[in-house]
């Protein structure tokens, strides 16, 4: 982004809060055309990191990028290097095979002065300089002369333009509540209206005016105000004013607001992703489990489980609800219905949430008394989370205080803890309900019941994953765009992204902990080996613990999972974050996966775990993913042939393939009998698979007569391979796995994995073959893998052959045939990508 660090004191200036120019001294040079200006501002956004050719052509023209798009960057480029070096900065521009980076070290740059007065103005209002930190922020916006890279075309230059902009609005409001915090309400009371009429769905500049307003003595303008800030939320995007919105206008009615009051605006905590233009985020108190017509979806379970509670209760004997799940999961929501459950049975309620923590304790004090004598009366309690404090005094002594036949909801992201579960005077009152994603039926109906774009629905119901947040987030974004075309469909995304990203994931305590959180996400499994192999520095075991303690990472038998739409939202946010870190973690987990864990897989389990991580690093591709199985296990053991066993692998391979490869099996077992590895079940000792890979050197006469197949593959190797003393071939001969001929299985999966391991890992290996029957089946994944097919000699032969030659294409380099693929295919969210009826993208 532009904005990185440089040196202050360089000669030359670049200015980009305004139209692009370039300030050497009393020199103004002519950037030239408005193309070549996207090109200078695309390497300027990105200083200090190499961009590559494919990111500038689709930085600048998208997906109408000409046939000739990287001949005309690079021509941009040679003549951006003719202009710079005029002017002393010849070396500024830094070439590297597919990509170009500028040094920001000899240059200045106004956004960077912006954002660092923008941070020391922090500082200081933080440090109590108020007026101070305000002169430091006005000095900042003054730095502005009109829209940022105005002017500048091409998409990447509307990030950034919408970047700075954003960063600019929200200068100006932190600059607007310092000067509330001065005492000049009636200024900005004047000043807030000319920025809201260019920011019309910007909250916090409502918050702003209402305040002010109020401030000043106008009670009556502040609550039209509010009315007005309804009428066009309901009306323009279908949702209401957001929590503090809300909460300011609860408190103005009551005139209970002063100067100090608790729901000011706070521009000094972390805000969330800039906001597109023409959209309002969903706010946090809407009911996203909710139709526009107010039909709840879903938690059907969980009703259940709270109306049989409400029988129960007829009783003596208290009742205690405990559900869990991560955060926007629908906690809140589902209390919000469980207590009109109750209500609508005649009973009593109260409603704690866990955000009221100061005066939680003398709440839930005023509530026993107000329900002491009451039949069956509801609690529930919110954000459990928040009260942990209170937890033993709650279990120990409230809750013992209250009516024998309460009943008692408590929401959080984890259940109670072990102490409620020990305890025996609560032996058989605890139900625990874990939320889950909602289905895709329930998803599809929540996203047309709010009117989203037919379009638009499927994307936004594959991208959420059923999680309640994210699907209401982006169907409220899907349903802005489709109104009003704004904003585009990258902002969209990333706005959508920022957001579920900043709710499902929270702050994390260090950047080795985020990174932590990274690696999991674009791994498939995640164990403390890895994070020691990916995380240098970090402290492995530590990292773990603290992943396996986040409400929304599950323990899987390999490992630590990030599941549902946080995975692949992790994953986006740091692919456009930082793409130089990106790479270089995907790289770090490749190695160590293709290398240590598949070098050491020897369990059939094990070896299935490591070919769905090996798919699901290389998914951008669209082929492995395809000869994976992505679910379930077969539970085998896996041995070595043993003279009983062969009577029954021949036998298996004339079953499924006929007496051709039965008599080669019974050849090979007679020579090669440690060449044979088998699966049989677990528990019946069934055989279900085998796979032979033979060592061949210089193979006699009686081999290659006694195995047509063999002969032809050392007439290949003849042809095409030196083998060097001491080297030799190895030869897959069989892979007879009579349940799974036609598709990919875990069994499958075992024997790629056999495979891959002695491509990469086997000592002295010069070449490899490998017999299918099927090789219509695999004949795209073996083209994907490098794998040449010898000429067929005879049309009608029910196998095929696939070679590869190790010494001209060694395993160092053949890992990364589709390095570039893998990391920066295009493979988007499926978000806000619309779909005719034959499902294909417009």
């Amino acid at each position: 982004m532009i904005g990185q660090p440089n040196a202050v004191s360089a000669p030359c200036r670049f200015t980009v809060l305004g139209p692009p120019g370039l300030h050497c001294g009393e020199t103004r040079p002519d950037l030239g055309a408005p193309q070549q200006q996207a090109v200078l501002m695309l390497l300027l956004a990105n200083s200090g990191s190499f961009v590559r050719i494919g990111e500038l052509v689709d930085g600048l023209w998208g997906e109408r990028a000409p046939a000739t798009g990287e001949a005309v960057i690079r021509t941009y480029i040679s003549r951006i290097r003719r202009l710079l070096s005029k002017h002393g900065l010849g070396s500024a521009i830094i070439s590297q095979s597919g990509g170009y980076m500028l040094d920001p070290s000899l240059f200045a740059l106004d956004a960077t002065e912006f954002a660092d007065l923008l941070e020391t103005a922090r500082q200081e209002h933080a440090s109590g300089q108020i007026s101070v930190a305000a002169k430091r922020l006005t000095q900042a916006l003054g730095l502005w002369t009109g829209t940022a890279l105005a002017g500048v075309p091409g998409e990447a230059a509307e990030r950034e333009r919408f970047r700075l902009e954003r960063l600019k609005l929200i200068a100006t409001q932190e600059l607007l509540q310092l000067r509330l915090e001065l005492g000049e309400h009636t200024e900005v009371a004047a000043e807030a209206p000319l920025i809201i009429e260019q920011n019309r769905f910007e909250e916090p500049l409502y918050e702003i005016y209402l305040l002010a307003l109020y401030r000043s003595g106008r009670r009556a303008e502040a609550l039209e105000l509010y009315r007005t800030v309804y009428d066009l939320l309901s009306k323009e995007l279908g949702v209401s004013p957001g929590p503090r919105l809300r909460a300011m206008h609860d408190k103005i009615l009551r005139a209970e607001a002063d100067h100090d009051d608790e729901f000011a605006p706070d521009p000094w905590a972390e805000r969330p992703a800039a906001r597109p233009p023409q959209m309002s985020p969903a706010p946090v108190g809407t009911q996203p489990e909710r139709t526009s017509d107010g039909q709840f979806v879903g938690r059907g379970a969980e009703r259940a489980a709270f109306q049989d509670l409400l029988r129960r209760s007829r009783g003596e004997r208290l009742g205690l609800l405990f559900v869990r799940g991560p955060a926007g999961i629908g906690k809140s929501t589902l209390l919000r219905e469980l207590a009109d459950d109750a209500t609508a049975a005649g009973r009593q309620v109260r409603h704690l949430h866990g955000s009221a923590t100061a005066d939680a304790r003398e709440r839930l004090e005023r509530f026993a008394d107000e329900l002491s004598g009451v039949f069956g009366p509801v609690l529930l309690i919110d954000s459990f989370e928040e009260l942990g404090y209170l937890e033993p005094w709650l279990r120990d002594e409230y809750l013992r205080k209250l009516p024998g036949n309460a009943i008692i909801v408590v929401a959080g992201r984890t259940g109670p803890s072990a102490a409620w579960l020990t305890d025996p005077a609560w032996s058989g009152t605890i139900v625990i309900r874990h939320l889950e994603a909602l289905t895709v039926r329930e998803s599809t109906a929540l996203v047309e019941a709010r009117g989203v774009d037919p379009g638009l629905r499927r994307s936004i119901v594959d991208f959420a994953a059923g999680h309640p947040f994210a699907l209401s987030l982006a169907a409220e974004v899907g349903r802005s765009m489709s109104a009003t075309g704004q904003p585009s469909r990258r902002e969209a995304v990333r706005y959508v992204v920022d957001n579920v990203l900043a709710l499902l994931a929270g702050s994390v305590p260090t950047d080795a902990h985020r990174w932590a959180l990274y690696v999991c996400a674009h791994a498939r499994h995640t164990t403390e080996d890895l994070l020691r192999a990916v995380v240098p520095g970090g402290q492995a075991a530590e990292l773990f613990d603290w992943l396996r303690a986040q409400p929304y990472v599950e323990t899987a038998a390999h490992g630590l999972d990030v599941n549902g739409v946080l995975r692949e939202v992790l994953d986006y946010h740091l692919r456009w974050r930082d793409p130089v870190g990106y790479e270089r973690m995907h790289r770090r987990i490749r190695h160590y996966v293709m290398g240590e864990l598949l070098r050491d897989a020897r369990d059939p389990h094990a070896c299935v775990a490591v070919m769905r991580t090996i798919s699901h690093l290389r998914r951008r591709g669209g082929v492995v993913c395809r000869y994976v199985s992505r679910v379930g296990e077969e539970d085998v053991r896996a041995s070595g042939a043993t003279p009983a066993d062969h009577d029954e692998l021949v036998t298996m391979a004339r079953e499924s393939h006929g007496e051709f490869t039965a008599a080669s099996v019974r050849f090979w077992l007679s020579r090669q009998p440690g060449a044979f590895s088998l699966l049989r079940c677990r528990k019946s000792n069934r055989l279900r698979a085998f796979m032979s890979r033979l060592t061949v050197r210089t193979p006699e006469k009686e081999e290659l007569e006694g195995d047509p197949v063999v002969g032809e593959i050392w007439h290949d190797v003849s042809r095409r391979v030196a083998v060097p003393p001491r080297a030799h071939i190895a030869i897959t001969r069989h892979l007879v796995c009579p349940d799974f001929e036609a598709e990919p299985s875990p069994v499958t999966d075992v024997f790629q994995a056999w495979m891959i391991r002695g491509w990469l890992h086997e000592p002295g290996l010069a070449a490899s073959y490998l017999v299918v029957a099927n090789g219509r089946l695999w004949r795209p994944l073996m083209n994907y893998l490098g794998q040449y097919e010898l000429e067929r000699e005879r049309a009608d032969r029910p196998y095929a052959i696939f070679g590869h030659d190790w010494l001209a294409d060694p395993p160092e380099h053949w890992r990364d045939h589709h390095l570039e693929e893998e990391l920066w295919a295009e493979r988007d969210l499926n978000l806000f990508v619309r779909q005719d009826a034959s499902g294909v993208d417009d």
